[in-house]
This record gives structure tokens, C-alpha cells and sequence, in this order.
């Protein structure tokens, strides 16, 4: 690089060099001199997550990934801070790989892979709500029947996790239940429900309790939701039969546009066969 000015993929690689030199360095203090690297690392990682606990955008984002299930999918300890940094790391590896082509392509490929994460969490968390609405339209219906025999709204949520079949949605009503019996704090107990979900009919489940607790119209209430989740259900189905139809529009389309295609060879290859006869 001497005798020339540096572009914008040398300057960026020159910096995660930079950056990754002092990560290096860290862990060697901290890990090094105890023999174990990974100790090290684990416990850097602690300290930043434990200074990071004070800030505002490092309990938002928390809630956020709890309530798209990220920490489900992928685990407990992908917390704000590894999300953050998967974010950095994919956006820097974006921007290196595309800028060789021009740096605009560098730009816009490292936005989106910088966007890719919370994309995918978000996709995800819609497949799960999805793949919820059965459960819990039976949800509404257990509940429902055990109200309306008289059965006590703690009691049943205690025993609705064993009918449910989707794993998140079972995970949750496991650990609702496992609340219910070691606390007795329905209020609070059904607020740690809600906040893993970003599913409107959860939330709709949660107040609808709460409110059964306070004016005992909760059959009523379970009914009409029930009826919205049908209407819902149905609604999905004939999404997905418009995208079947799309799809197989789309193949047909694609075979004729190859027959056509052949066709036109075929025609053009004997067109100049005449012409070379003559």
C-alpha cells in the first residue's frame, strides 16, 4: 500500500485486524496466564453483559428476544450482546466480501447481512405463531369446558401443557405451571407467560384470565376467541392454497417458457442448416 492511498476494503480490513489484535490481547490477560483461553473469553463475555445490564437498549432488546423466541431457538446464552455482535460480524463480513466488486455493493450487502438476524428471528417467531394456532385454539377450548365445570382457572392451566404438542408453546405452559405451583401468584405467573410470545392471541389469553379473575365472564370471553382463531385458521388455509395456486401457475409457466424455448432452437438450428445448403 505505500505509494498509493488506501480504499475502502484495506481501511475496513485494517480496522477488524485492529479490533481482533485487541481482542486477542484481552484474553491473554485475562485467560492465558490461567491456561484456558475459553475461561477467559467466557468471562470477558460476562463482564461486558454484566456492565451492558445497566443500559437501556440491553433490556429492550432482551425482552425482544425473548418474545420472538430467539433465546428458545438458539439458546439461553444468546443473549443482547451476542446478538449485537453477530450483527456486527455478519455486516463487517458483508461489506468485505462485496466491496472487491464496488464499494456501493459492499454497502448495501453489508446492511443486509447487519439486518439478516433480526430478519430471521422475525421469520421464525411467524412460522412458531403458525405452527401455534391449533394448540392454542384447543387452549381456549380446554379452558373453556374446565370453567364451565367448575374447575378453578389455576387448576386448569396447571394441566394444559400436557395436551399441547408445539414445543415452545408446551415449554412455556410447563414453566407457567411449574410457577403456578411454586409461587401461587397467578398475575405474576402470567406475566412471565406473555413476555415470551409476540402472538396477539396469547396476549388476548392472558388478559381474558386476568379478567376472569375479576368479573367471572371468562366462558363467554374463551368462546369468542375460539371462534377468531377458527376464523384465523381458515384465513391461513386459504393463504396457502392461493400460494399453491401461485406455484403451480409458476411451474406451468416455467414449462411452456422451456417448450418455447426448445421450439425456437429447433427452428432457428434449421433455419441456418437451409442456409448453409444454399
Amino acid at each position: 500500500m505505500i505509494g498509493r492511498e488506501m480504499n475502502a476494503v484495506e481501511l475496513c480490513g485494517l480496522v477488524l485486524c485492529g479490533i481482533t489484535f485487541a481482542w486477542v490481547m484481552t484474553l491473554g490477560l485475562t485467560g492465558l496466564s490461567k491456561g484456558n483461553v475459553r475461561r477467559g473469553f467466557d468471562g470477558m463475555m460476562q463482564r461486558m453483559a454484566t456492565k451492558g445490564r445497566n443500559l437501556a437498549w440491553y433490556e429492550k432488546t432482551q425482552q425482544w428476544l425473548t418474545r420472538n423466541g430467539a433465546r428458545y431457538h438458539v439458546g439461553e446464552k444468546f443473549g443482547p450482546l451476542a446478538y449485537q455482535v453477530s450483527r456486527i460480524l455478519l455486516g463487517a463480513a458483508g461489506f468485505m466480501a462485496f466491496s472487491v466488486m464496488a464499494p456501493s455493493y459492499g454497502i448495501v450487502a453489508g446492511v443486509a447481512f447487519f439486518c439478516l438476524p433480526g430478519g430471521l428471528i422475525h421469520y421464525v417467531n411467524a412460522k412458531d405463531n403458525l405452527k401455534m394456532l391449533p394448540d392454542l385454539k384447543h387452549t381456549y377450548h380446554s379452558l373453556e369446558i374446565q370453567t364451565r365445570a367448575g374447575v378453578f382457572v389455576t387448576d386448569a392451566l396447571a394441566e394444559l401443557y400436557g395436551s399441547v404438542r408445539e414445543r415452545r408453546l408446551k415449554q412455556a405452559l410447563l414453566e407457567l405451571s411449574g410457577d403456578l405451583v411454586m409461587h401461587s401468584d397467578l398475575g405474576a405467573a402470567l406475566e412471565g407467560f406473555q413476555k415470551k410470545f409476540d402472538n396477539r392471541y396469547v396476549d388476548s389469553l392472558c388478559m381474558i384470565i386476568v379478567q376472569a379473575m375479576e368479573s367471572g365472564q371468562s366462558v363467554e370471553l374463551l368462546n369468542d376467541l375460539s371462534e377468531q382463531i377458527k376464523d384465523m385458521e381458515a384465513s391461513v388455509l386459504s393463504q396457502k392454497k392461493e400460494a399453491l395456486d401461485r406455484s403451480v401457475t409458476f411451474y406451468q409457466l416455467g414449462i411452456l417458457v422451456a417448450i418455447m424455448g426448445v421450439i425456437l432452437y429447433a427452428c432457428v438450428t434449421q433455419m441456418f442448416a437451409a442456409a448453409l445448403h444454399f
